[in-house]
């Protein structure tokens, strides 16, 4: 299990479709704690402020990296001609990570938190989250040393770029040098902290699932990537304006003045990377619509990639003072991080799995006809979803800014936003119940065939970096 080729990439990923499970069940009972606020008093583990930053490392750090990191280990070989440097140090990392998330999740249920943003896994957590970080580092960058391919495909481009700036980026949001607390003081901790908290899902799931939209797409469509120069648009657009977006979540707060312009003026930038992406995708899928329920990796990875348009414009707008002013304390900024982790990161991740795992244990999926139902549960759970987040963001905005309302008097009335939320809830969770599911049944039963229109043999490196 841990000497077989791409056995890294398999392990991360069943590792991953275990994780999701218990992330959106502890997600799911936060939904219903907006309704019922007592429905589990009395028990430690389940309190609001544990379980909600238990849920967000969880989805984040178990269920969705693992996934992407999965991902990484079976595309990279694929793409340099050469097997992963070293199976049993990716098999290493995965345990690690593993073992780093059970003892980090663990110790915030049980009240050991650096209570911030993101980053609230204990200091000595961290410690572990980075060996793992620089291990794959290494495994990656050694591969591609190694490669027979000499051409870098758009994937590569993204991959090895965030192997790199997650280390740095996860050193500095943790605050790694002050032990052990893991934290600064005053407006120098929230300068680190949404330097860290938003560039975790710019510089690490933004640029580390693109890679596999960007894989995935032309591969199962068999057709080139429309455009190389949009590719490089995008790719360095990220680079250029995504660091200092942060800032715009700290447009209330006594920062200076020029870093919340500079915040606001990157945050708009970054419509022309996003721009760059819609279109090189779009123009790739031109006369290739047709396959988009037919196959069901593509399905997925389309729906991730309209999911990343979505967010990204939203979070150019959400920046604006005016509407910033509106939202930005209210249940709409959480509904906007839903719509980028819930549907941009997990519809890639599960698009990436159902097309690796069959082809790395040369069988097909358990069953295509429980994907379809998956599928269908998941996109409309997650419409009630966030429906639920962007009606409550927008009534408590309204109230408190435009009427003057006292917090506590609104509070009655979000009640059935709230319960709308917690449906969509309940869909999702039993959507991902569904996919982990299938997932196990096509490790442990599934037939050895291949699917209509999904080959298990690919063509060479070469024939994947037309572009």
């Amino acid at each position: 299990m841990f000497d077989k080729q791409n056995s890294a990439s398999l392990n991360f990923m069943l590792s991953a479709s275990l994780w999701v499970v218990l992330g959106t069940l502890m997600g799911l009972v936060l939904a219903l704690e907006f309704v019922f606020p007592d429905m589990f008093q009395g028990v430690p583990w389940l309190v609001f402020g544990r379980l909600r930053q238990a849920h967000t490392n969880t989805v984040m750090f178990a269920w969705l990296s693992m996934g992407m990191m999965g991902a990484w280990y079976y595309i990279v070989p694929k793409l340099t001609g050469r097997r992963i440097w070293s199976e049993k140090l990716g098999n290493v990392c995965m345990l690690l990570w593993n073992a780093a998330m059970l003892l980090g999740i663990a110790s915030i249920l049980n009240g050991n938190t650096q209570s911030r943003e993101y980053a609230e896994l204990p200091w000595i957590v961290d410690v572990g989250v980075m060996i793992v970080l620089l291990l794959n580092l290494l495994n990656i960058y050694m591969t591609i040393a190694h490669r027979v391919e000499k051409k870098l495909y758009v994937s590569l481009w993204y991959i090895t770029g965030t192997v790199i700036w997650m280390p740095i980026l996860y050193f500095i949001g943790n605050v790694m040098w002050n032990v052990p607390a893991g934290a600064s003081v005053g407006i120098n901790d929230s300068f680190y902290n949404w330097f860290y908290g938003h560039n975790v899902l710019g510089l690490w799931f933004t640029t580390g699932l693109l890679p596999v939209i960007y894989y995935l797409i032309p591969l199962d469509t068999r057709t080139p990537l429309y455009s190389h120069v949009l590719s490089l648009v995008g790719f360095w657009g990220i680079i250029f304006f995504y660091t200092g977006v942060g800032a715009h979540h700290l447009l209330w707060s006594p920062i200076p003045y020029w870093l919340k312009t500079f915040g606001v003026a990157e945050s708009i930038g970054m419509v022309i990377p996003v721009l760059a992406i819609m279109m090189n995708i779009f123009l790739t899928m031109r006369g290739n619509w047709n396959r988009f329920f037919s196959s069901i990796p593509l399905r997925f990875a389309v729906t991730g990639w309209a999911a990343y348009v979505l967010v990204s414009y939203q979070g150019s707008h959400q920046s604006l003072r005016a509407i910033n002013n509106l939202t930005h304390f209210t249940q709409y900024v959480p509904g906007h991080a839903h719509l980028a982790l819930m549907f941009f990161a997990a519809s890639t991740v599960m698009g990436g799995i159902f097309y690796i795992m069959p082809r790395i244990l040369g069988r097909g999926l358990y069953s295509r006809a429980l994907v379809n139902v998956q599928y269908s549960v998941y996109f409309i759970g997650f419409l009630f979803f966030f429906g639920g987040f962007f009606l409550t963001g927008i009534v408590q905005g309204s109230a408190w800014i435009h009427q003057g309302l006292p917090i506590w008097s609104v509070l009655p009335g979000l009640r059935p936003f709230m319960a709308l939320r917690a449906i969509g809830g309940v869909l999702v969770v039993i959507s991902f119940i569904l996919f982990s599911w299938n997932v196990l049944l096509t490790y442990f039963a599934g037939k050895p065939i291949v699917e209509p229109g999904l080959p298990v043999a690919e063509p060479g490196a070469g024939q994947e970096v037309a572009s």
